[in-house]
């Protein structure tokens, strides 16, 4: 849940926009592929919320398919990003390959328990929301920068929700889940826009 990490607040911070055309054809693809995993991730909460009677299975493959999308995302984005310091970059690639383990293991352990995979997706989610926030406070004062720290309280908030009660029903889990992605796939897509509006910015004359 990561390209956002190298979205144009960080770089308006660190270093100056790319202004080539390589740049900003970068820039133009990193846009469309975040809100490509935004639209999987709302769609798939939304299938969550609607199908209240969904079989553990489902949601497992459902939960891998959605972060298997936005660890793919994540390691395009700390291997395409022109971010000066590697730390951001670092981060996405890290949690990047993490989200795409996580979604391997659901998908092909569909045997896994309600309460296992709460403690899987609340672990990640709580290391994506701290770091976001964190993100969020050493980008400075710039455009968008309330939007990292949405993602992040929102990560953050469902994590400690799923970690503090993991044992609840798998009806109770499908409702914190499918809040949470439709919530994150609406703050990504806003997003992958102000990363849009960067590009045309930067774009020469």
């Amino acid at each position: 849940m990561a390209t956002y990490d190298s979205g144009p607040p960080v770089r308006a911070r660190h270093a100056a926009p790319e202004t080539g055309t390589d740049g900003t054809r970068r820039a133009d693809n990193t846009w469309i592929i975040m809100l490509v995993g935004a639209a999987v991730t709302f769609v798939l909460g939304l299938i969550l919320v609607v199908w209240p009677h969904a079989t553990l299975t489902v949601v497992a493959v459902l939960l891998g398919i959605q972060l298997l999308v936005l660890g793919i995302i994540g390691l395009i984005a700390g291997f395409t990003s022109s971010e000066a310091g590697g730390a951001v970059r670092t981060v996405d690639v890290v949690l990047g390959l993490l989200g795409i383990l996580v979604g391997l293991y659901l998908i092909r352990h569909l045997s896994v328990t309600v309460t296992l995979m709460a403690i899987l997706l609340g672990l990640y989610w709580v290391m994506r929301g701290i770091v976001d926030l964190i993100v969020a406070v050493l980008a400075g004062p710039v455009p968008g920068r309330w939007v990292k720290a949405v993602i992040g309280v929102i990560s953050l908030a469902a994590g400690l929700i799923v970690l503090f009660k993991p044992n609840e029903s798998l009806k109770f889990l499908l409702v914190v889940l499918g809040i949470y992605l439709m919530l994150y796939g609406l703050a990504l897509a806003f997003w992958a826009f102000q990363a849009r509006r960067f590009a045309r910015e930067a774009s020469p004359a």
